[in-house]
């Protein structure tokens, strides 16, 4: 009740435009007489009195419009109104004669039309309630479609008849009030050739549905999907009516995101493929550096020394490149995990001085370190991708400098709570860099040529460094001058600890005796690594029994055999590769057999990188080429910690 009580109580602006005093006065009798409208009519006896009222912004719920005024005449006054004020709900009030002239008002878009000399209270009432709900109907449904992009047209070239949405002229980009006619839209130009090609097909199918892409009237292409559908009237006539949606910016996401997938697609297979070329160099590389590691081991002259150490330095420059390549690749498309483990800082730093100082001193460098009295001892980070970073600064800075002396300082910068900002600072002597240089030298495989040198390395030493910075918020910076030196800087935050929260590592009771006797099963199909591996723990437990597997089918037909202590597994491998054959050891295999300590030997160094050898089975990982420390310590522990 309270609802049709608020309708009664609603207004209703009617506009009367009426150039006929009499009949205008007759017709606002009828509209207080009007059940269940509350009307409130203003009079205009011209149509520029009219005009100038809805010009002035005033809004009426619908105009009640007389073809033949004062100042306007026929047709003509209809047409006038419309391209003025489109959007108006129009009742046209025509003479019995003009009846063919009302059915045509209401095809150009008027709402309704009245015959004067048939007008009554009730039909005035019945017109204005009908059009007044319709167009807020249309008006509803006008906004619905403007917020989907979503314009319908009904055409009927017989007739000469077309009508649109507004949001129609909107996507074919023209202005609305600027209202298109069928010829117009038959003539076939962009971006009508559309609508011809629909209709053309709907005659033929029915119906039709495409998406595509037009051409709109102010020159801008819009993708657009498409639906009209023929209806055959009584006399045989060819009328249409169809839906029209602007989806252009659905298809640009599609297009987005189907570059991105396959830019992502592209660089899973750029990265599995440096993987796999990183893999077959590694193997390879293991037997020349484990060769020559047991190469010096043995008697030599001084020539042949030499000519060792020159192998495992061109080994060691080989393996640098392979590993720069692989992580350059990684960064690119993975952010990396950041450990946050206490670590001691002027221990980390005195490491990276005692690998780097060799380097210095063979080219008469001074390598000098100075830490700031009040930076911590015990920071809480990333100790290894620190490392990461100062051994590529530093290695840089020893790389182009001939004389004089690399520094490395680090100084604190802020402190807030338990948190620490950083500044690590590496300057040298060398041959500098040229000002219009500097932008480059970041660029992965970026060789900046420096004076007449040749150029040295992949170019990816700088870009890593800077890629670990910035993943941790921080960034590298350079000042540099050709012939003046240069000086590398970055600042990054770390936790504060203390000396009793730095952890202890696994303290082992003693290492294995040279003369222990186990046994150590090698799966590996390649006969040079073999040869290797076997030699290289023959040295170094004379007592130790090493059996030899080709594949991983062989390491599981020699733990079915016979009691072993520690299994070495390749992870490629014919037959039945490492991860296969240790998911059979520790899944279907019985006790104490699948309890055996495995080592995964891999020259897929993201193996060990993703931390998945644990949950795939394995007590630890020796990566190709293995240095013989590293494997005789991964190997003491699994032999300690088992027995």
């Amino acid at each position: 009740m309270e609802q049709q009580v608020g309708k009664l109580e609603q207004i209703h602006p009617i506009l009367l435009v009426e150039g006929d005093t009499a009949h205008a006065k007759l017709v606002q009798r009828y509209l207080e007489e009007a059940d269940l409208l509350n009307c409130k009519p203003t009079y205009a006896e011209s149509f520029g009195e009219a005009r100038q009222l809805l010009t002035e912004g005033r809004d009426y719920a619908a105009i009640l419009l007389d073809l033949n005024l004062p100042d306007s005449q026929g047709f003509e006054t209809l047409e006038r109104f419309l391209l003025l004020f489109p959007n108006q709900n129009i009742i046209v009030m025509t003479g019995q004669s003009d009846r063919e002239l009302g059915v045509q008002a209401v095809k150009a878009g008027a709402q309704d039309f009245l015959l004067k000399d048939e007008l009554d209270a009730p039909k005035l009432s019945k017109s204005l309630r009908y059009s007044i709900e319709r167009s807020s109907i249309l008006n509803r449904l006008e906004e619905t479609q403007r917020l989907a992009h979503i314009g319908y047209w009904e055409c009927s070239p017989s007739e000469h008849f077309f009508s649109g949405s507004e949001e129609l002229y909107r996507i074919i980009g023209r202005p609305y009030p600027q209202l298109l006619s069928c010829e117009e839209l038959m003539s076939g130009k962009p971006p009508y050739t559309l609508f011809v090609d629909l209709q053309e097909a709907s005659r033929q199918q029915g119906k039709v549905q495409k998406d595509t892409w037009i051409t709109r009237e102010d020159g801008q292409r819009r993708y657009v999907s498409v639906f009209c559908k023929a209806n055959r009237l009584s006399n045989g006539a060819y009328n249409f009516y169809g839906i029209i949606q602007d989806i252009t910016e659905r298809k640009q996401a599609q297009e987005l995101k189907k570059a991105r997938n396959l830019a992502e697609q592209e660089a899973k297979v750029r990265e599995e493929f440096i993987a796999s070329i990183s893999h077959e160099m590694r193997t390879p590389m293991n037997a020349i550096v484990g060769m020559s590691n047991l190469l010096r081991k043995t008697p030599l002259n001084g020539e042949q020394r030499e000519s060792v150490m020159a192998i495992q330095q061109s080994s060691s420059i080989l393996l640098g490149i392979v590993n720069d390549i692989l992580e350059v690749s990684s960064l690119q498309r993975h952010q990396p995990r950041f450990e946050h483990k206490v670590f001691r800082l002027p221990c980390l730093l005195a490491d990276l001085v005692g690998v780097m100082k060799y380097r210095a001193r063979e080219k008469g460098l001074a390598l000098k370190l100075d830490i700031s009295p009040e930076v911590p001892e015990y920071l809480v980070g990333d100790p290894l991708r620190l490392n990461q970073v100062l051994y590529n600064l530093v290695g840089n800075a020893i790389k182009f400098t001939e004389w004089g002396r690399v520094s490395i300082s680090v100084s604190l910068m802020k402190t807030e709570g338990h948190r620490v900002e950083l500044r690590y600072t590496i300057t040298d002597t060398g041959i500098g860099i040229s000002r219009d240089k500097l932008a480059l030298i970041f660029e992965a495989f970026t060789r900046v040529p420096i004076g007449n040198r040749p150029q040295e390395g992949t170019g990816l030493g700088l870009a890593i460094a800077q890629k670990i910075v910035e993943f941790q918020g921080g960034r590298i910076q350079v000042e540099s001058e050709a012939g003046s030196g240069s000086r590398f800087y970055f600042d990054l935050w770390f936790g504060v600890s203390t000396a009793e929260q730095l952890l202890p590592p696994k303290q082992k009771d003693s290492a294995l005796p040279s003369d222990q006797a186990f046994t150590l099963l090698i799966a590996e199909d390649h006969k040079m690594n073999q040869v290797v591996a076997r030699k290289t723990l023959e040295q170094q437990w004379a007592n130790a029994r090493i059996l030899v597997a080709d594949n991983g089918q062989e390491a599981i037909d020699h733990l079915k055999r016979e009691p072993i202590h520690l299994v070495l597994m390749d992870i490629q491998m014919p037959v039945l590769d490492g991860l296969e054959a240790t998911r059979i050891i520790r899944q279907e295999m019985e006790a104490p057999v699948n309890k055996v300590p495995i080592l995964a030997m891999t020259a897929h160094a993201n193996f060990k990188k993703n931390g998945a050898a644990t949950e795939l089975g394995f007590d630890g990982v020796i990566l190709k080429p293995f240095e013989p420390g590293q494997l005789f310590s991964a190997i003491e522990q699994c032999l300690l910690v088992e027995s």
